[in-house]
């Protein structure tokens, strides 16, 4: 992630100047979010297991380790939203070409959430083809679609296309024999919560839309924030019932207001930290950071006897208290790894924070050959207590050994 500098002219546009450094915190961040996110998804199946390693039930008020993951990658995106849109703007891509590639990005992750959502609800016989099958093709062909194939010319360059056309062929072909549901109430492919990847696309196309408007404006985020808060009670309160023909889409309150929110907090932090124009020590960044995350967590408390504390309904309470979990930690990493220089035990999460989508995917391919040979209860044989929790960590420990092979190999997915 390349460290981007400000420079801020006396008129309203903003020229900007960007640093061929690093930050190298981000990347770490990133990566141990994903290994924590394979993690937490595997653990889910474990047994016995206590509740701090569990999703609060959803008629719970609170929140565990498990329910921060989520709102921890929103963030580390928003956190890569100034310094990946700087550096095109940087370059002088017009903006229409940089609004292409947004909505090209955002369309891949719902449709690949989309896809992912509805895994659970085939029916392998009205659709012919077994379950594990379908999953499995379904990845390998989103492999094939998003991969980043490198630059080429003459024969290599028509191989690409081609394996990138085979790939969109196989997803059609996949969704047309895709039938679920009862034999009373046979379905289609329906797009239900649009998925992980699905939200993220929604809420980062948000936050995205926002920063291309605003900027490194810093004081526009915040109202923003608070904007897309306010956002989510006037969903609640009825006041936004005129919009239920794009409810019908999108939740409004929970994933444009409380998830937005999220990935905006990360881009205030990215500024805080980035930003030339402050001319901040690093100390003192780290200062500003946490007083925002104090900020956020009193708005969260202020706000939480209005609808308590839920990862499942998006609560604002809950997506403040994990944007200030996240700047907090984001603070300590920065501390240890860009200031301390503490960084070489950190080397194995690389591949997670370069290929995030393909560490994310590689369990369900697991999952799914398994299933085809038949050895599925081999691997579950552990899946009790402490030696499922071992299990899981082993697990989570491989997919970046095999995300590292798979990234060597050039195989890199990016929307």
């Amino acid at each position: 992630m390349h460290k981007v500098r400000y420079q801020m002219s006396a008129s309203k546009n903003m020229k900007i100047k960007p640093n061929t450094g690093r930050i190298e915190s981000i990347d770490i961040l990133r990566g141990l979010t994903i290994l924590v996110m394979i993690f937490v998804n595997d653990v889910a199946s474990v047994t016995n297991l206590p509740q701090w390693l569990k999703h609060m039930p959803s008629d719970a008020n609170g929140m565990t380790f498990v329910d921060i993951v989520f709102p921890a990658f929103l963030f580390i995106v928003g956190m890569s939203i100034p310094l990946a849109l700087n550096k095109r703007i940087i370059s002088g891509e017009p903006y229409a070409k940089i609004f292409y590639r947004l909505f090209v990005r955002v369309l891949g992750l719902l449709v690949l959430g989309f896809f992912m959502v509805n895994i659970g609800s085939l029916n392998e016989e009205f659709s012919g083809i077994n379950k594990s099958v379908w999953t499995l093709l379904m990845f390998l062909a989103a492999i094939l679609v998003w991969n980043s194939y490198p630059e080429s010319e003459g024969m290599k360059a028509k191989l690409f296309i081609f394996l990138r056309i085979v790939g969109i062929i196989t997803l059609v072909l996949l969704a047309t024999v895709y039938r679920g549901g009862t034999v009373n109430d046979i379905s289609w492919m329906e797009p239900k919560w649009w998925g992980i990847l699905g939200l993220i696309g929604w809420a980062y196309l948000t936050a995205s839309l926002v920063y291309l408007l605003f900027k490194n404006n810093l004081t526009a985020h915040t109202g923003v924030l608070a904007l897309l808060i306010i956002l989510f009670i006037g969903d609640r309160s009825g006041a936004l019932e005129f919009l239920n023909f794009i409810k019908i889409i999108v939740l409004i309150g929970p994933f444009i207001g409380t998830h937005s929110s999220i990935v905006v907090a990360g881009i205030i932090v990215s500024l805080i930290f980035t930003s030339d124009n402050l001319k901040l020590s690093d100390t003192t960044k780290i200062k500003w950071t946490l007083a925002f995350a104090g900020m956020l967590f009193t708005a969260g408390y202020l706000l939480s006897p209005l609808y308590g504390v839920s990862k499942i309904y998006a609560t604002p309470t809950w997506g403040l208290y994990s944007s200030a979990i996240c700047a907090v930690l984001y603070c300590f990493t920065y501390w240890l790894i860009d200031m301390k220089r503490y960084k070489s035990w950190a080397s194995f999460l690389k591949p997670a924070a370069i290929n995030p989508l393909l560490a994310y995917i590689l369990p369900s391919v697991f999952s799914s050959i398994l299933a085809i040979l038949n050895v599925k209860s081999v691997y579950y044989f552990f899946n009790d207590g402490i030696s499922g929790i071992i299990r899981s960590i082993t697990f989570s420990i491989l997919i970046l050994f095999i995300t590292r092979i798979l990234t060597n190999m050039k195989i890199r997915l990016h929307m």
